[in-house]
């Protein structure tokens, strides 16, 4: 079963970058046992790093967002999106 998969932008305060790096870094592949957690990357542009996930429910998706991503200090923005896969180039 293909569950919801979604990218949370993430605007950070440019003196805790390291700090924020760190903590995304600190993030367990599986959160929970309904969140998996792809990627993190920085970004270019108005965001500074973004985080790729997959999780069974949008409701699982929020939680994970605001108790996990939002609660890391320096952390002073999110925008999530649900996201549509169009072709998947690599298995994992």
């Amino acid at each position: 079963m293909n569950m919801p998969v979604y990218m949370s932008l993430l605007r950070t305060d440019p003196n805790r970058t390291t700090k924020v790096l760190t903590s995304l870094k600190k993030i367990p592949k599986t959160w929970k046992t309904n969140t998996r957690i792809y990627y993190v990357a920085n970004v270019f542009g108005e965001w500074d790093q973004c985080v790729w996930f997959e999780s069974d429910n949008h409701d699982h998706a929020m939680n994970f967002v605001q108790s996990k991503i939002q609660t890391i200090p320096g952390v002073t923005r999110t925008y999530t999106l649900p996201t549509t896969p169009i072709r998947k180039y690599f298995r994992r």
